[in-house]
């Protein structure tokens, strides 16, 4: 037998004296009196006789049948044996490397199985391999345990069979059509021309300007969900906006229906069939790359899918205090409700198991696995607050400190181990304690990640109005009137943006998602276009929210974090991003950005060019110069070595044509010029521009400034003129 150090799940395994791999089978489940593979049936729909699909000879996905096997084992395929695995002192159960039915792996590829799991009690229960790299079906039926003889397009693969898959070839076309694929190439092949040398990759997180989408809500115009090929038409969109980033809202297979947001996660090595799946998914990566387009991915560890069965919940026991996925205390007559052990953590679900190195290792393998196989650039994780310090008893609340201590750990060599895989890896966190610890290395103590997400400054600069301890400038302005802003509030989240943040003026969660079952529709939060005029959007005042909305960006762009927004906002999307109302609420980027949308989509494109083009807002180095609440008003210098800096915002209604002094003395002497102007009226404003060379003297520096504007300024003389 081999130790059960080797990898879980279907891999490659060389026997003794082959030179061609078997397949192991492996699983964890200490519980279990007794475990077989059994393997799924496949046939063309609509077969009375229901033939296994020949190999050699596909069907098309969409003429494909099974997939699923029933709780009273219908669906197992009869032509293939049962192969049964065996106990390892870990818990762990492995098939016979002696086996010569295993003895190839290449006769298994595309193969889909289930492991048969004999629980503790005797009970009988079908599991999916949460090591598969590829589970079957494409949408959100779940047959609950009953024999199902329907499309595989239609399974919710979190509940379907899992998928052999050879994770050294690559399908050497996007899309083949049919199942199983047949046209192939190695790894290497596939990713030898991966770059282009006129377009690099950003090295540096001060570099990146990251564009948040969500591939689901693409497919403008079809009845069914965006997927990875209408992600690679979007890529030009993206290369001639210039943002050199992309995050994926999370894409590995999920318990939810397709068209939600994703952070439902069931099986963490494999890619969501239902937007294309993991090969079409590695095409993806190598045209964002040959674009000089980094990828990110977003991952969840902090919960699993709520309803996680057939994948995490009670894998291998029917009793709570053994249901090996989860944390649970003590035991369940401690508790008027039998849940009360497992751990709450601000989640929708309960805590996983951080203390279990097998619970760990999931979670660190998969991201891992990721790096390598598909070569992307860095991970969004998700929660990491709620794994390290917001776990508590499911019975009463309280505080689990245990849990929160090895969900610390655990964060510490996830960011160690994936830092080993990929030195020059991108790691960000959302975690809302803004707590130094979170980047600091974890040789200091810290939890290793780059950056934190700052959700704070979303809040001051659009957050929904609901609660009052925000500035709220966007919305607030929104309501019409001269009154004051809170612009001194801002100033301390934009001297923030020096920590090391990821900073947003709209994300996934606050585009109309946040206070979303408020009865007042004023309390909710919107889309920026929308909040900019609070649900007043008319030819009257569109412009109005249009140049919030550039105000907005803008600020985000050249403060000293790092800047994201989510898709659509370069066009002005508008409808609510609900996470389970996609598909209702999609927009076509395309025809915006050739319509209503195309003043908004210039200025993004000039800004993100700016950027992009000087040091100076690139670094960390950032210094108030004004604030006035009266005025609306908002002066701040950006400077990198020799190259100096000025970004005035305005959110005053009315523009200061006559010109507006800004003294402090650190604006230095010198010449001036303006290279960006919110209020051009290329992007829809009202023209009211800096075109001479403006001259500061002793501190002082006067321009004309617009209404509802954001105006940058280069001094001259910088090693770095722009043109």
């Amino acid at each position: 037998m081999m130790k059960s150090n080797t990898p879980l799940g279907a891999q490659k395994y060389y026997q003794n004296g082959h030179t061609e791999p078997g397949i192991q089978f492996s699983v964890y489940a200490p519980h279990a009196q007794k475990v077989e593979v059994v393997f799924g049936l496949l046939w063309k729909y609509g077969d009375p006789n229901k033939k296994p699909v020949n190999r050699t000879n596909p069907v098309a996905f969409q003429e494909l049948a099974g997939g699923y096997i029933a709780d009273d084992g219908t669906g197992i395929d009869p032509n293939l044996p049962v192969i049964p695995l065996f106990r390892s002192n870990d818990g762990c159960w492995l098939s016979d490397s002696n086996d010569q039915r295993l003895a190839s792996f290449a006769d298994w590829v595309h193969v889909p199985y289930m492991f048969r799991v004999t629980k503790n009690d005797g009970s009988v229960a079908y599991r999916t391999d949460l090591y598969s790299r590829r589970q079957i079906g494409a949408g959100f039926s779940d047959p609950k345990g009953l024999p199902y003889e329907g499309m595989v397009a239609d399974l919710d693969g979190s509940k379907s069979c899992s998928i052999i898959v050879d994770p050294d070839r690559v399908t050497e076309i996007f899309d083949e059509g049919g199942f199983p694929k047949t046209r192939f190439i190695s790894q290497a092949d596939f990713w030898k021309d991966e770059f282009s040398q006129d377009k690099p990759l950003p090295q540096r997180l001060e570099d990146l300007v990251i564009y948040q989408l969500h591939i689901p809500s693409l497919g403008f115009g079809r009845p069914d969900l965006g997927n990875v090929a209408d992600a690679i038409q979007l890529l030009d969109h993206l290369e001639v906006l210039g943002v050199n980033a992309v995050e994926l809202l999370p894409v590995s297979e999920y318990g939810d229906a397709p068209e939600t947001w994703g952070y439902t996660p069931t099986h963490h090595f494999a890619v969501e069939s239902s937007s294309g799946g993991r090969d079409k998914m590695k095409h993806f990566v190598r045209e964002a790359h040959r674009r000089g387009i980094a990828v990110i991915f977003d991952v969840v560890y902090n919960h699993y899918a709520p309803d996680a069965e057939r994948a995490e919940w009670m894998y291998d026991s029917n009793d709570h205090e053994k249901n090996i996925y989860y944390w649970y205390h003590g035991h369940p007559f401690y508790y008027n409700d039998a849940h009360g052990g497992y751990l709450d953590n601000i989640s929708t679900g309960f805590a996983p198991r951080y203390f279990d190195p097998l619970i760990r290792n999931l979670f660190i393998a998969s991201a891992v696995t990721l790096l390598e196989e598909f070569h992307i650039d860095g991970f969004r994780v998700d929660q990491t607050s709620s794994i390290r310090s917001l776990n508590c008893l499911h019975a009463d609340g309280s505080s689990h400190g245990d849990a929160n201590q090895r969900g610390t750990e655990f964060l510490q060599e996830w960011t160690t181990a994936v830092r080993t895989a990929k030195p020059n890896v991108f790691l960000t966190a959302e975690d809302h304690s803004y707590l130094d610890d979170v980047t600091r290395p974890v040789s200091h103590g810290g939890l290793g990640f780059d950056a934190v997400w700052y959700s704070d400054f979303h809040h001051h600069l659009t957050g929904a109005t609901k609660g009052s301890d925000y500035a709220k400038l966007i919305p607030t302005a929104g309501y019409g009137g001269d009154a004051p802003l809170a612009m001194n509030w801002f100033t301390g989240a934009l001297m923030e943006t020096v920590k090391k943040r990821i900073v947003y003026h709209i994300s996934h969660d606050e585009a109309g998602n946040a206070h979303r079952d408020d009865p007042d529709f004023e309390r909710r939060s919107h889309r920026t276009l929308i909040l900019a005029v609070r649900n007043c959007l008319n030819n009257q005042s569109r412009p109005y929210a249009e140049a919030r909305s550039r105000v907005a960006f803008g600020v985000t762009l050249f403060s000293a974090g790092t800047p994201l927004f989510l898709f659509g906002e370069e066009v002005a999307f508008q409808e609510d991003f609900l996470y389970d109302d996609v598909r209702r609420r999609r927009e076509d980027i395309f025809m915006l950005k050739q319509t209503v949308g195309k003043q908004m989509f210039d200025f993004y494109r000039n800004a993100i060019q700016v950027r992009n083009a000087e040091p100076a807002l690139r670094s960390r180095n950032i210094e108030i110069l004004h604030c006035h609440n009266d005025n609306r008003m908002l002066a701040f210098r950006r400077w990198e070595d020799e190259d100096e800096m000025i970004v005035v915002v305005s959110l005053n209604n009315h523009p200061f044509g006559q010109g507006y002094i800004f003294d402090h003395t650190s604006i230095p002497s010198g010449h001036w010029n303006e290279i960006i102007n919110s209020d051009d009226v290329t992007y829809g404003g009202n023209n009211l521009l800096n075109n001479n060379t403006i001259n500061t003297v002793s501190g002082s520096l006067e321009i004309f400034v617009p209404a509802n504007g954001i105006v940058v300024l280069k001094k001259l003389g910088c090693s770095r003129d722009f043109r």
